[in-house]
């Protein structure tokens, strides 16, 4: 539950709240302060209706919009609520007529803050909205946008970013009219007659000879900061923005143990995740090295984390000698070392931080000596059966 809490609001005490914290102010009834585990902050308006309908509503975020701004806004809504109003229900009859750059607006910059996505999340639905949506179909009423016009945003998308990235764009409209739907804003999702197309799994990782070669080109690399980040994902399998976005304070080192928060996994569940005294060296090694920050990999100015690793992972690529490989594919490589050296689907799956055996299955790839290994001594024992039935 959130932490609920009282006064006038003010531009301190917006400052000053907690992620997931309530703040309800004392001037105007039915105005306050939502904050998310995120830490993102929006006003918000609570009321009950004279025909006792209750209503709640985002009147806008902070610091994009000021105190004063919101309780201006506040009083006018309680005011029509006073008067026999319903500024929720008036509100999704003026949405109902939005167009489809609209919702896309507020998919991105309201919805996906709020539910914490990822910032590359959001920023790659934006791109391909931009590119091949809006364009065209931007200015259509949501209500009015079929089937048909999703198809021909979906074929334009193939043509011009190939298969996955039309993928990728169709679950973003289907999600954003999800929302419409919940919003009472259209009763229907035209994305459910779109078929998707057809995608080759992808199962890239790094062989046993490939793994040395990366290493060693790590650790002659100019940038250690970047080179200690690419070691983290492979020792841990942890995604690019658990490792990025990782701070000190989810580490206890002495016992080996790597805590991440809700708010920075995938799956938005409380991940633990047991260290080999290998990776504890190399972090215990990183921790007393670099000025004090309390992220892993600090960006510039030390207040945020480091956002990306591209141009140094294109750099060690190349120093390895190892061909094209996604940095994604590290966790791959995780995943297939451990199944390859004994451990099952639930101790991968666990590592990794996957709630479904189905999509462990997907990374924990076997190598090609111990695939082949297995089928020998299957071979080898289906042959002597039969020397034995023979004799």
């Amino acid at each position: 539950m959130p932490i609920r809490t009282a006064g006038r609001l003010t531009k301190t005490l917006v400052d000053r709240a907690e992620p997931g914290s309530r703040t309800w102010d004392s001037e105007v009834p039915g105005f306050g302060l939502r904050v998310t585990a995120a830490g993102t902050k929006s006003f918000i308006f609570q009321f009950r209706s004279r025909t006792n309908e209750q209503g709640r509503m985002v009147i806008g975020r902070y610091p994009s919009m000021t105190v004063e701004q919101a309780r201006k806004a506040a009083r006018e809504h309680r005011v029509a609520v006073d008067q026999g109003g319903n500024p929720s229900r008036e509100r999704q009859g003026a949405r109902s007529a939005a167009t489809l750059r609209d919702l896309a607006t507020y998919y991105c910059d309201v919805y996906g803050l709020d539910k914490g996505l990822q910032e590359q999340t959001i920023k790659d639905a934006r791109s391909l909205l931009n590119r091949f949506a809006l364009p065209k179909f931007g200015v259509r009423k949501i209500a009015e946008l079929k089937p048909g016009d999703i198809r021909a945003i979906h074929n334009e998308a193939r043509k011009g970013a190939g298969r996955y990235q039309a993928n990728r764009l169709r679950a973003v409209l289907s999600r954003m009219f999800t929302l419409a739907i919940q919003n009472e804003w259209r009763t229907d999702n035209p994305c459910r007659g779109v078929e998707r197309f057809p995608e080759d799994q992808r199962w890239d990782y790094l062989s046993e000879q490939q793994v040395p070669a990366l290493l060693r080109a790590c650790d002659l690399h100019h940038d250690q900061h970047a080179a200690n980040a690419v070691r983290l994902l492979l020792f841990t399998g942890a995604r690019l923005r658990e490792v990025l976005k990782a701070e000190w304070v989810q580490f206890d080192l002495d016992v080996g143990l790597w805590i991440k928060p809700s708010h920075h996994t995938k799956t938005k569940i409380l991940h633990r995740l047991h260290l080999a005294p290998a990776t504890v060296m190399l972090l215990q090694s990183m921790r007393g090295e670099g000025p004090p920050s309390k992220f892993l990999f600090p960006g510039r100015d030390g207040l945020k984390p480091r956002c990306d690793l591209k141009r140094p992972w294109a750099q060690l690529l190349k120093a390895a000698d190892i061909g094209h490989h996604r940095r994604h594919d590290l966790r791959r490589t995780t995943a297939s070392f451990m199944i390859s050296t004994g451990s099952d689907l639930m101790t991968v799956g666990k590592a990794l931080g996957q709630t479904q055996a189905s999509t462990t299955q997907r990374y924990a790839q076997l190598f090609e000596d111990v695939q082949r290994a297995g089928v020998s001594r299957a071979v080898e024992r289906m042959s002597s059966m039969g020397t034995k039935s023979a004799a």
